[in-house]
């Protein structure tokens, strides 16, 4: 049932709280965007919408006291799945930095401070995806661009679609896990190294809900 599913995905999350990045930034992710538009009003009768009640967007870090696990509660969007066989697949998604929590109040403290996230200064992240690279019918890779701290790298995201149940050719619920590895130091943020790791891993746990609305992504 999984076969209708593969290379058939356009992932498009936005967050409600997005603040605009720099120009470089924003000139790289208006012509995705747009991209991500047009093909929104050609697919918008395949749009499905994120349940932020059910999803999670979390991080990792090692340190001297062991794992710190830290998590951002404000985003929302949506995805659209298109049986068109299209190959000019793309994802956006924006993060307001400033939910950023953490299961110790002095551990958020430090996570939102100018040391690390800096949240004051650089409000918002972004992720641009540009293609997926489907290994079967469930598993694929998510190359883009990631922008933390106004600074823009090339990431991949490890995608699994963990459960989709397929009715008239098109599920009414589909759950999708994404994954990937960065090194802060590359966007800018060196506080405690190496003490405390380069490596951080990012999980996103996506319920989203198949919705009977047309919308323009605009």
């Amino acid at each position: 049932m999984f076969i209708k599913i593969r290379a058939l995905l356009l992932l498009t999350i936005v967050a409600n709280t997005a603040v605009n990045a720099d120009s470089q930034n924003t000139q790289l992710s208006t012509k995705d965007e747009h991209n991500v538009t047009n093909m929104a009003l050609l697919l918008k009768e395949h749009l499905y919408e994120i349940q932020q009640d059910t999803s999670t967007l979390e991080f990792r870090v090692d340190s001297p006291v062991g794992e710190v696990w830290g998590s951002f509660q404000d985003f929302e969007g949506s995805f659209i799945m298109a049986n068109n066989g299209t190959h000019n697949q793309s994802a956006v998604v924006d993060i307001n930095a400033s939910s950023l929590d953490a299961d110790a109040s002095f551990i958020r403290a430090i996570l939102v401070s100018e040391i690390f996230f800096d949240v004051e200064k650089f409000p918002s992240m972004r992720f641009v995806g540009s293609s997926f690279e489907w290994f079967n019918d469930t598993q694929a890779v998510l190359k883009g661009y990631l922008t933390i701290h106004d600074i823009t790298q090339p990431v991949a995201f490890y995608i699994d679609l963990i459960d989709i149940a397929d009715d008239n050719n098109y599920s009414e619920r589909i759950t999708v896990k994404a994954s990937t590895t960065i090194q802060r130091s590359e966007f800018g943020i060196y506080s405690l190294l190496p003490a405390v790791s380069d490596k951080v891993n990012l999980f996103m746990h996506i319920d989203a809900v198949r919705s009977n609305t047309a919308v323009s992504m605009m």
